[in-house]
């Protein structure tokens, strides 16, 4: 027969495992708080890279020089969410972590700093908290580069973050009512319009809205009266004329080679014949780490209205930002060629063919 326990010593024997329990508890937080501290303390003395490859932001070379640049006011988990997307610290929750440990936070002084990357959590602090004099921040944006390639060329400089660049452009103010962006299509970015050219933004409190403007005043200024009326006389819309200029800005290599590159465009649009321009297939495929992948057989079958082997007529809108060579020379086409093939011999240039037997032969010339 079972028997039952008094209830003074059940009470009694409970008590005893409340009181194991709570020091159980507590041993585990104390085990907790000192590894974390550990960790944190080792976390200070060494470079930031902490958190594997696969969870990290692209990292710069270790001894690069990357501008942070902190605005008036900017909070701290900003600041961190700049760092993380600079690859500069292992992510903002580990830095904003280590100066909730430090107490610190609060003293980061406001304007371009240059952190070297490979520098540990300790040293970034200690360079953010240290005052800068204002100054202009200098920044060279290539011809041919997506918006989301100038956006973290603008990061990297410390001019605001990739995120804000990328969703001005595509979403730009609607007081931006320059007259060149008059026939751009209803939700359209400013793809094609961001003018590759180098800048001077004023470092006090650098931000991409004050880049995008800048680039869109140039793209006013460079691609004067004189070369609109002309894209108006050929009876092509500015817009679908970037277009052909951003494609053109992928495939030339050699300048005098653009007229011809967006001759053969404008004429297979004339002929109703697909454009086959492998850039536009690369900028569907684009992605992080890769905007302008190597293509295979099968790549041309992507289902994107940017593949123009499947789609007929100019893709939806500009593939790149071509500079002014390329928009001067989709204005100016030459030539009554249908067909063009890279010559494959170091030299950049391409072989043109007005008939597809011309076009077989140069493949088979060229290897292409």
């Amino acid at each position: 027969m079972t028997r039952m326990p008094a209830p003074a010593r059940q009470m009694r024997s409970g008590r005893r495992r409340s009181s194991s329990s709570k020091w159980v508890v507590l041993a585990l937080l104390g085990m907790l708080v000192g590894g974390g501290w550990l960790v944190s303390r080792a976390m200070l003395g060494r470079s930031a890279p902490l958190l594997s490859p696969a969870l990290q932001a692209p990292t710069p070379a270790s001894g690069t020089i990357v501008n942070v640049a902190i605005a008036q006011g900017e909070t701290t988990a900003d600041i961190a969410r700049d760092l993380q997307e600079k690859g500069l610290v292992p992510s903002e929750a580990v830095f904003l972590g280590v100066l909730k440990l430090r107490g610190t936070g609060s003293s980061f002084q406001p304007g371009v700093h240059e952190v070297t990357a490979g520098w540990s959590i300790e040293q970034i602090i200690a360079a953010l908290e240290q005052p800068v004099a204002p100054k202009d921040i200098r920044i060279t944006l290539p011809e041919g580069l997506r918006m989301e390639e100038q956006a973290d060329l603008a990061a990297r400089a410390g001019i605001g973050v990739s995120q804000d660049f990328v969703q001005l452009a595509t979403q730009p103010d609607p007081s931006w009512d320059y007259d060149f962006l008059a026939d751009r299509p209803k939700g359209a970015s400013l793809q094609g319009y961001l003018f590759p050219d180098t800048y001077l933004v004023p470092g006090r409190s650098p931000n991409p809205r004050d880049l995008i403007k800048r680039m869109l005043d140039a793209f006013d200024k460079r691609v004067d009266t004189g070369l609109r009326q002309k894209v108006a006389a050929n009876k092509h819309t500015l817009y679908d004329t970037l277009i052909i200029a951003s494609i053109v800005e992928r495939e030339a290599k050699v300048p005098a080679e653009r007229p011809l590159i967006a001759g053969v465009y404008w004429n297979r649009l004339n002929t109703n014949q697909g454009l086959f321009a492998d850039p536009t297939v690369q900028y569907a495929l684009g992605k992080p780490g890769s905007w302008w992948p190597r293509l295979s057989a099968d790549d041309l079958k992507v289902n994107s209205p940017y593949n123009t082997y499947t789609h007929p007529g100019l893709p939806p809108g500009p593939i790149a930002n071509p500079g002014l060579a390329s928009i001067q020379a989709a204005a100016n086409p030459q030539g009554d060629f249908l067909y063009f093939v890279a010559k494959n011999d170091g030299s950049g240039e391409h072989a043109f063919a007005r008939t597809l037997a011309e076009h077989n032969a140069n493949r088979a010339k060229y290897g292409s």
